[in-house]
């Protein structure tokens, strides 16, 4: 079943990337010389790879953050389980603010700290820019991997976690070496589930200055430009595919883990 599992992730992958291939080849074979999106990107070549580095760097820094700050506060919440509640009530709260809305709402104290503060000043903190978008991102990311993290914790059997209690484990013997193995891939399942919102929601970081693919997205809209358009998005839609790839397989491994331990 296993040798099954593995073949037909190994189809669906090459199904999966066949598409970019393809496309990149064509590329490079200058098939699509003549297109105006190219035209287009050849005019703002320098300008597309900046962006396009900035948007993913939005993205994957705001929930590498999110999982660093997230994964800790949930192993504190499982064994204080009375405080989670309210923490989870606060990151709702959070996920229930429209992206516009909060980045809005973030502006007047960024801008405010950024006047007030020599060292936020000397970060670039603003009420527009990096910072508001980022600190939205991190928001945004925070509840898939605090609800993924504690989900896969209270994975454990019950009688398991007394069985090995029973044979001398200590606490952080039996979460160490039992809960955290099961719950490693429901992590990467939110760490992945995050990034995946994180790069969609970043064309927004664009309407307050963030810059990111989005800013090709809005210019186009603003000139009813479709090339512009594209070039923003297209971009975004394969970043996306790829890492959602690299980080769907990251899950697999760690699953396929999770079953050899427990053969």
């Amino acid at each position: 079943m296993m040798l099954w599992d593995s073949a037909e992730g190994k189809k669906a992958g090459c199904l999966y990337l066949a598409p970019l291939i393809v496309a990149a080849a064509l590329l490079i074979l200058g098939r699509f010389d003549t297109l105006s999106l190219l035209r287009e990107y050849a005019s703002r070549q320098e300008v597309f790879f900046a962006q396009s580095g900035r948007h993913l760097a939005l993205a994957a820094t705001s929930t590498a953050a999110a999982a660093a700050a997230g994964i800790p506060l949930t192993f504190l919440l499982f064994s204080r389980k009375k405080f989670k509640r309210p923490v989870f009530f606060l990151v709702n709260l959070a996920q229930t603010v429209p992206t516009l809305s909060l980045l809005g709402l973030l502006m007047a104290p960024l801008a405010w700290l950024g006047a007030n503060s020599a060292v936020l000043k000397g970060w670039g903190v603003s009420g527009v820019g990096f910072w508001p978008a980022w600190i939205a991102l991190f928001l945004y990311a925070i509840f898939p991997v605090l609800n993924n993290t504690f989900a896969g914790l209270s994975m454990a059997d019950p009688a398991v976690v007394e069985a090995a209690s029973s044979l001398g484990m200590t606490g952080r013997q039996v979460f160490l070496k039992v809960q955290l193995p099961l719950a490693v891939p429901l992590i990467l399942g939110g760490i992945r589930t995050a990034f995946t919102q994180g790069m969609g929601n970043a064309i927004l970081a664009a309407l307050i200055g963030g810059g990111g693919l989005g800013s090709f997205i809005f210019l186009g809209l603003a000139q009813s430009a479709p090339d512009l358009i594209l070039l923003g998005t297209l971009p975004l839609i394969t970043l996306t595919l790829l890492m959602d790839a690299l980080l769907e397989g990251a899950v697999k491994l760690a699953e396929r883990g999770k079953r050899h331990d427990s053969g």
